[in-house]
């Protein structure tokens, strides 16, 4: 499916190939039904009549904006389409570095992360993904661009930072999120890890000015408080997205960090250029900087870095102090104080080898981590690494794809958010830097690698490879005996140390010249990514478990409407969806516009869709959300009568208003169930889910148990089906859990059972 939108003057095909097997005893019809998900796509449908242990194959070619001259590729093949675009992309990242590990999935998400980068690479400008991120963010973009660096793809890293170059203002502070200050040393950082990794000094020479004046409005921002203030020599208050501080209010501790190194990076570049005044300048200014930190640190009265000067918010640029150049000592105690922190006490700790972020409630945020686990690396703790790495690992796709923040409790990821590229670019570097770390003058290899990663018989191979020192490879095979490594050094400028660290159980065969051999204690615990992935089913299967009695849906075969009960709701229906569906009046296009009303066939399913024409202006049940108007009086909960047996219920809406990412309440996770009293006085329960049995009913579809039975533009409406007890079915009560959503109901059809 095409998601996103292309630049100007851009179309693209998506190609799609499909393939059925009946594997069942009797002939069946197979059906494959693709749509875009853009209001009035085309939909095509494969349709196979298939015979016992029959496939059929077939393709379906989408182009992203109609276009009649993409009507050449009707009679292509698209299987021949599909070998193009891998070899297409073999041969392009066959350009780059090359890392291998014993890891498959590793090796394999590795590959998939320099391809989203590429994706998500708009005219050379680095975006942080489709949809949503679809846009140039500098923080972000820093680690995408150091990605394709490292990835050996430099002329996009080049040419992506054209783009930070574009992006400063008059002033001299770089920026693309309004009012965001981090994005000012991260542009500085950014111009100068190029140079670090490819020695260009022309390059530097010509990005050098900019650096510099981005630091000269550091300087000056600084001042703007007064000697007398709590703030003196910190950044002023400003709003802060990852911190989920907006008001402005806040003085972020991420941003003193992230300008002090860009005044440390602009220094340092000062010193390669031969610029002595101006490196001593800036030299001097970072001391007084980090004083001024120190100082602020102090009146915390915390032991460890805080989101904001002010104590609030969530921890975001703060976990920055490491990474991805070292600001503090690795051994500073308000390093190892903040580690503790999030690992182990904020919001109640890491959850699933995860950072919390605290901004909604049950989220974790991947790519957060890895600033974490990189000061672990920093700090010498390899089994942490090695741990939080496969935790990392696990919150990917099949496709090697990663999100960005993750509602753990419900198993999915927010706002659509995969492919994430930062996600995907972290990754990425957090691989790389365990096999190769410059820290720096010193070149550390296999700093934080899984003992098993060098067994007997086990390969680890990088061939050339971008670094600080120029470009290398390394080969670590593992003996019986050993480790036997072959390293082929870095030219263009020799390392003060290299380092290589081995586990005691493995030792290095042979010699290698100019290499100082670190042995380490063994691991006490294998990680590979069967043990992560068991470890999480441990931990996390109940919260998934199956909803008994789901039915599969679409039917096979339409009900007939004459063995079914359409349930009268006009008694209870409270809202008008066409003018007010979620109680805000004129809410522009944010309106069931086109929902057929009447008796209608969604998903094989007669249904009765009441008209708010003929039912005094009412024509959906909506519950109660403390998010609504507060005149509104909507019910928290509804009782349908029924009185009668029924073989299967069926629901149409299972979608909710107000609060997209509902996390939910209860055993469930669920923002609203259905209850259905049978008349031996039994129950049964089923729970509207976010991501499972219920979504948000104008955002794109999302739920998997369900069935998307009508759509326009922006909503839907599901269908849920449920089997029954042989007993007669009393009532049902469609009941709200108290959460920020609400949830909806349009039609209810019972099922009558089948005549002996």
């Amino acid at each position: 499916m095409a998601e996103g939108l292309p630049t100007e003057g851009e179309n693209f095909l998506v190609w799609i190939l499909a393939k059925a097997t009946n594997t069942g005893a009797a002939a069946a019809e197979a059906k494959v039904k693709v749509q875009q998900s853009r209001p009035g796509a085309a939909e095509h449908t494969l349709t196979w009549p298939l015979a016992p242990g029959q496939s059929a194959e077939g393709a379906v070619r989408l182009p992203y904006a109609p276009d009649s001259a993409a009507n050449v590729f009707d009679r292509e093949d698209a299987g021949l389409w599909r070998d193009r675009t891998a070899a297409f992309w073999r041969d392009l990242l066959n350009q780059g570095a090359r890392i291998q590990v014993p890891c498959e999935k590793a090796t394999q998400a590795l590959l998939a992360a320099h391809v989203c980068q590429l994706i998500a690479n708009d005219g050379g400008q680095v975006h942080g993904g489709e949809g949503f991120y679809d846009e140039f963010y500098i923080r972000d973009g820093a680690y995408q661009v150091m990605e394709l660096e490292e990835a050996g793809l430099m002329d996009a890293s080049r040419k992506a930072l054209d783009f930070y170059l574009a992006a400063q203002r008059p002033d001299g502070r770089f920026e693309t999120q309004k009012d965001q200050f981090d994005a000012n040393g991260q542009a500085v950082w950014a111009l100068w890890q190029f140079h670090k990794i490819t020695g260009d000094r022309a390059w530097l020479e010509r990005a050098y000015p900019q650096m510099r004046k981005a630091a000269d409005w550091t300087m000056q921002a600084r001042r703007l408080a007064p000697a007398d203030s709590p703030f003196a020599g910190l950044l002023p208050a400003a709003p802060a997205d990852g911190e989920f501080l907006w008001d402005g209010k806040h003085h972020i501790v991420g941003y003193d960090l992230w300008n002090l190194r860009g005044l440390l990076c602009t220094a340092d570049a000062a010193g390669v250029l031969g610029r002595k005044d101006d490196a001593e300048t800036l030299a001097r200014e970072a001391a007084e900087y980090r004083a001024a930190i120190d100082a602020a640190m102090k009146r915390t009265g915390l032991p460890h870095f805080p989101p904001s000067w002010e104590k609030a918010g969530t921890h975001w640029g703060d976990t920055e102090t490491l990474w991805p150049t070292g600001l503090f000592a690795p051994d500073d105690a308000r390093v190892g104080a903040s580690l503790d922190e999030v690992r182990r006490r904020f919001g109640g700790g890491f959850v699933e080898g995860t950072l919390r972020w605290m901004g909604q409630p049950d989220v974790i945020h991947p790519y957060m981590s890895a600033y974490t686990t990189m000061a672990s690396l920093a700090r010498g703790e390899h089994e942490q690494v090695v741990e939080d790495f496969y935790w990392y690992l696990l919150h990917s796709t099949a496709a090697h794809a990663f999100p960005e923040g993750i509602y753990f409790k419900r198993r999915f990821a927010w706002g659509d958010t995969i492919p994430h590229v930062t996600g995907a670019s972290n990754f990425a570097i957090m691989l790389r830097h365990m096999l190769l770390d410059e820290r720096g003058d010193e070149l550390h290899l296999l700093a934080a690698v899984p003992d098993w990663w060098l067994g007997e018989g086990r390969e680890i191979r990088i061939e050339r490879a971008p670094t600080h020192f120029g470009e290398m490879g390394l080969i670590v095979t593992g003996k019986a005996a050993g480790v036997q490594v072959e390293l082929w050094k870095p030219a263009r400028e020799k390392p003060r140390r290299v380092v290589l660290h081995l586990p005691r159980s493995r030792p290095l065969i042979g010699t290698l010249e100019g290499v100082e051999v670190s042995l380490r204690d063994d691991q006490k615990r294998r990680w590979d990514f069967p043990t992560v992935v068991n470890t999480y089913q441990e931990h996390a299967g109940e919260l998934m478990k199956p909803i008994p009695g789901l039915v599969a849906l679409p039917l096979g075969a339409n009900l007939a409407a004459d063995k079914c009960r359409l349930l009268d709701l006009a008694p209870l229906a409270n809202t008008d969806p066409f003018t007010a569906p979620f109680g805000v009046p004129n809410p522009g296009k944010y309106l069931f516009t086109g929902m057929p009303v009447g008796e209608q066939t969604v998903g094989g399913i007669p249904f009765r869709i009441l008209d708010p024409a003929r039912s005094g202006g009412r024509g959906l049940i909506v519950l109660h959300s403390p998010q609504a108007p507060a005149n509104l009086k909507w019910p928290k909960q509804v009782e349908i009568p029924v009185g009668a047996k029924g073989k299967r219920l069926f629901f149409l809406g299972s979608v909710h208003g107000w609060a997209p990412q509902d996390g939910g309440a209860g055993e469930w996770g669920a923002v609203a169930h259905y209850v259905i009293h049978y008349a031996d006085g039994r129950k049964q329960t089923v729970p509207l889910i976010t991501g499972r049995t219920a979504d948000d009913w104008a955002s794109p579809p999302e739920a998997e148990d369900v069935f998307v039975g009508l759509k326009g533009d922006p909503w839907h409406l599901n269908v849920l089906g449920v089997e029954l007890r042989p007993v007669q079915v009393e009532k049902i009560v469609f009941e709200d859990l108290g959460t920020p959503a609400a949830p909806v109901l349009a039609a209810v059809t019972l099922e009558e059972p089948s005549k002996p």
